[in-house]
């Protein structure tokens, strides 16, 4: 790492040896600014010669990973993958089955609901995706968002239209906070932010909702605020209370570590806890997929449940109950396969 700065060392030297008179005049500062473009250029040089070769060798050894990985865990995967392809497929064919009824009686509730269930088939599809990878903790933190849309999708469910109109409308609350944001930092990012007529516009759009749903419902979860009255500021926590999934904060707390920038997380690595080493993770890894996996799987299916229990139906009791059991087996798998590993 000191290379340049023994060369550079070296040649402000020569400088001196060579003119000891300036010693007192040699402005270094200079001279770092005038030699640190050649520097700069001549090693992108070097790396951008033997990139090529640099990145086969690299994305080799990734492939060959990830094959190993999904030696491993494949079963699981597997089961995975199936049942994040039933719940889309109930999904599509919910959503074309009663959209029109839906358009027909402005039913913003199945709007919702089908949206939310529509991201979370796809944020299950990222979290598969970076298991295979060997990104456990990656899959853990987006797990955390599937956890979040599966508990405001319930909720939503729950208190119905008035709630999802509250829901649907806060979209302005958070445009216009982002706005001021954007507009605020504009000259530091160097991209320009909105115009204040902009600003103006939404301005009066938020001052409308609040003088309609209140002052609270300004707040980041200002939108399901009205039913925690006796609430200072509503957070998720309470959303989790009320659907009764208040018993996954530790993982939802877990998982969070691998968001934020806390000390917890910093050691607590889902990727090294097959090894008692102190090791600085900083690729793949083939440990840690068992509870981002199997907590994919259960809030995959607890949302699909919420959508399809919107029109229940003998068929949907049959696939609710299918994909129960695919939960089941997707952990009962998980666990087997890493107990093939350890024994």
């Amino acid at each position: 790492m000191e290379h340049l700065h023994k060369k550079f060392l070296g040649t402000l030297a020569k400088i001196l040896d060579d003119n000891p008179e300036r010693a007192e005049t040699l402005n270094v500062r200079k001279i770092i600014e005038e030699s640190t473009p050649e520097a700069v250029q001549a090693i992108k040089k070097s790396i951008l010669d033997t990139t090529q070769s640099m990145l086969e060798e690299r994305r080799s050894s990734w492939d060959e990973f990830r094959q190993r990985n999904i030696k491993r865990w494949g079963k699981a995967f597997d089961l995975l993958e199936t049942q994040i392809v039933i719940c889309t497929e109930a999904g599509e064919e919910f959503n074309s089955s009663y959209r029109k009824i839906a358009v027909e009686e402005n039913d913003i509730v199945f709007d919702l609901i089908v949206r939310h269930h529509a991201r979370a088939c796809q944020i299950s599809q990222e979290i598969l995706c970076l298991l295979k990878s060997g990104y456990a903790d990656a899959a853990h933190a987006r797990w955390r968002a599937l956890h979040e849309v599966n508990v405001t999708a319930r909720f939503i469910g729950k208190h119905g239209r008035d709630c999802a109109e509250r829901f649907y409308f806060h979209e302005v609350v958070d445009s216009y906070s982002a706005m001021r944001e954007h507009k605020k930092y504009e000259d530091r990012l160097q991209e320009k932010g909105p115009s204040e007529e902009e600003i103006k516009a939404c301005k009066v759009q938020y001052d409308n909702l609040i003088k309609r749903f209140g002052k609270k419902y300004g707040d980041h979860y200002g939108w399901a605020s009205y039913l925690f009255p006796t609430h200072r500021r509503v957070g998720f926590a309470a959303l989790e209370k009320d659907v009764e999934l208040d018993h996954m904060r530790p993982y939802y707390s877990w998982a969070s570590q691998n968001i934020h920038s806390g000390s917890k997380g910093m050691r607590n690595r889902l990727g090294l806890c097959e090894t008692g080493k102190d090791i600085l993770l900083v690729g793949q890894s083939d440990a840690g997929v068992i509870d981002p996996g199997h907590a994919a799987a259960l809030s995959l299916g607890q949302i699909t449940s919420t959508l399809l229990m919107m029109k229940p139906t003998f068929d949907s009791i049959v696939l609710m109950e299918l994909i129960n059991e695919f939960q089941r087996d997707i952990g009962e798998t998980f666990m087997e396969l890493s107990r093939c590993k350890n024994s």
